[in-house]
């Protein structure tokens, strides 16, 4: 059974059956005699052909999923620790996006690690929606990001309110921005919108080049009062001036330890408000 669950799973997170196959070294007409199995035993439909490849997942497959997940986490959980060393190690991962990773989750390491001696962290630095997936998906065990990202699998947590505000020498001519869509390039957009201003434009890839340009003196750019040095001149904001910083975690969380580590790190990280 734990087979087709995990052929359930591939088919949910790719949306095809030969991709499925390809992961797990099945055949694809085992792919799909095992889905129709599981639909059998729970007499319902869980995915619908759209066109030649790409399988949609039905409402009864979206509610099954994160609970498979549970179900198989929950097991392997049972499985590692019966018979075993009772001191055995964990391994946490904690996906962050950049600002988070640096201005948030750093200042807490060393009482996180010190804390919890027997678990081994992870910290991998993500863009917030690859975190929002991989919490739902099991690949993380929590995630850290800035701006609100709504998942009916996930439990959020509001850690810091972070304000935003325009950076940099009044009097330069030049504005710095992301190249990527992201949220707060779109309300850099928006900004000079409103303002109708028409600088000349230095594009990064990266939020933390932005952040190095502006504490470099070489423009402006709305950003996190945060990541200043206290020599660089800003400006608030008269609208949408702050963005919250989210802690996330799935429904449940697996093992107990893992409860204990996720509310040290929310209250540590509300102190540091």
């Amino acid at each position: 059974m734990f087979q087709i669950l995990r052929t359930f799973i591939s088919v949910y997170e790719t949306h095809n059956f030969t991709r499925t196959a390809d992961s797990l070294f099945l055949s694809q007409p085992t792919v799909s005699s095992q889905i129709k199995k599981l639909e059998d035993h729970l007499n319902t439909k869980l995915f619908i052909r759209n066109g030649k490849q790409e399988i949609v997942p039905t409402q009864a497959a979206e509610f099954l999923y994160p609970r498979i997940i549970k179900m198989i986490e929950e097991w392997e959980d049972v499985v590692l620790h019966i018979g075993n060393d009772p001191d055995i190690r964990e391994t946490c991962v904690i996906a962050c996006t950049k600002t988070c990773g640096i201005h948030l989750l750093a200042q807490i390491v060393p009482r996180l690690i010190e804390t919890f001696p027997m678990v081994d962290f992870h910290f991998p630095i993500l863009g917030y929606q690859e975190i929002v997936h991989g919490v739902e998906q099991a690949k993380f065990d929590f995630g850290l990001i800035e701006w609100a990202e709504r998942s009916e699998h996930l439990n959020r947590y509001l850690l810091v309110r972070d304000e935003l505000v325009v950076a940099g020498d009044p009097a330069s001519n030049y504005w710095i921005l992301n190249e990527n869509i992201n949220p707060l390039r779109e309300l850099n957009d928006l900004y000079l919108r409103k303002k109708n201003l028409t600088p000349t434009i230095i594009q990064t890839n990266s939020n933390e080049m932005i952040e190095k340009l502006i504490n470099n003196g070489a423009g402006r750019s709305i950003l996190s009062k945060r990541v200043l040095t206290d020599k660089i001149p800003y400006e608030t904001l008269n609208f949408e001036n702050s963005r919250n910083f989210y802690f996330l975690t799935r429904e449940e969380i697996i093992p107990d330890l893992f409860q204990e580590v996720a509310m040290f790190i929310r209250t540590a990280l509300e102190e540091k408000d």
